[in-house]
């Protein structure tokens, strides 16, 4: 199992909990290519699942890494700030990273950044994903073109102007 360094700040966690001013990029498929100009600017894919999960994957170019959320409505006991573990089953593959709880849209779930390059790469040559939370919370997601979906978030990135580096 590789581990997904995380560095989760208070702001960025907050930032991420209110309502964000998304721009549209593209749609592949049923996924949504947005621009989050709060985050560098920054890239990323947003699909909503049949269980009702909103899965948003993508670029975070200030922190030079990327970010997993999702977030469901029946998730009821996922309070803002509430930290865990996540682990992502890929089936030959595992990564496991620290997750914080946000409120998204008035939807609980959590966010996790991670500056493992190879996670992304799971999530785009993969058809399925196992993820679980310790509060025993579990979804499985079907990646079918998920592949040119990370594509186009990393097009959309590059089209961005250059963010300027946290440090």
């Amino acid at each position: 199992m590789f581990r997904i360094p995380i560095a989760l700040g208070l702001a960025a966690c907050s930032t991420l909990a209110a309502a964000q001013p998304y721009e549209h990029w593209s749609d592949n498929g049923a996924w949504q290519i947005l621009v989050d100009p709060a985050r560098g600017p920054a890239c990323l894919a947003q699909k909503t699942f049949d269980d009702g999960t909103l899965v948003q994957l993508g670029a975070v170019p200030v922190q030079e890494g990327g970010f997993f959320a999702a977030y469901n409505p029946a998730w009821t006991d996922i309070k803002a700030g509430d930290e865990g573990t996540l682990t992502f089953d890929f089936g030959d593959e595992r990564f496991a990273g620290e997750v914080v709880g946000q409120i998204h849209d008035g939807t609980p779930g959590g966010y996790a950044f991670f500056d493992n390059p190879a996670f992304l790469t799971e999530f785009a040559k993969r058809q399925e994903v196992t993820v679980s939370g310790e509060g025993g919370h579990r979804i499985r997601l079907d990646l079918t073109g998920t592949s040119k979906t990370i594509d186009a978030v990393l097009a959309c990135q590059k089209a961005q102007p250059a963010p300027h580096l946290a440090k």
